[in-house]
């Protein structure tokens, strides 16, 4: 009985830790009103309990500058190490 207690305990755990991810996108920032971050890039993210934070990001040329990259590797980073994996990215880029 205790081992079936632990399995069900153990997946009921598995399935929820599952359930639960962060949504990262950058962006160009067009609205001023929602993240202060108009006429640079910006990071939005949102966290499992739905906080949606902004961080604006300076659009400068990432030879010239990596400051860029130093900011999403800190902020992709600062997600990892709270335990959750990076399972697929995209660029969508507008033509």
């Amino acid at each position: 009985m205790k081992k079936l207690l632990f399995v069900l305990a153990f997946a009921f755990i598995g399935q929820q830790a599952f359930s639960q991810m962060y949504i990262v996108t950058y962006s160009w920032s067009t609205n001023t009103s929602t993240n202060n971050c108009y006429p640079d890039n910006v990071l939005t993210k949102i966290d499992p309990t739905g906080s949606v934070t902004y961080t604006c990001i300076n659009h400068q040329n990432i030879t010239e500058n990596p400051s860029t990259l130093v900011t999403i590797n800190q902020e992709l980073n600062s997600i990892i190490n709270q335990g959750y994996k990076l399972i697929y990215t995209s660029s969508v880029e507008n033509t």
